[in-house]
């Protein structure tokens, strides 16, 4: 049972972006969700976007050195890049349909 009360203050500007927000919600609901991160995955949803983001990096660093080999004539095999990719493409699209 919800016995407690929390009050912020908004600009008005900022309470109607929260009610447009919040959609069809009520915005108390939509509110005590957000903040206690039940909507869109919350904290482990930024935390699945860094990883992602942190593992992409790490690709385009494999890139560079791939492309700065192939420049020089070196041999560089490639065949598992794809698999690499569409793995990642996968797991990107799992964080995004979590966080729409």
């Amino acid at each position: 049972m919800k016995t407690e009360t929390l009050h912020i203050r908004v600009k008005p500007e900022e309470r109607e972006r929260l009610k447009t927000t919040a959609g069809t919600r009520r915005l108390s609901v939509w509110c005590r969700k957000v903040l206690l991160n039940e909507l869109a995955g919350g904290a482990s949803i930024a935390e699945e976007l860094l990883a992602l983001r942190r593992e992409l990096s790490a690709i385009g660093n494999n890139l560079n050195q791939i492309a700065r080999r192939l420049n020089t004539g070196e041999q560089v095999d490639i065949a598992a890049l794809p698999l690499v990719i569409d793995d990642i493409k996968v797991r990107i699209n799992r964080a995004l349909r979590r966080v729409r």
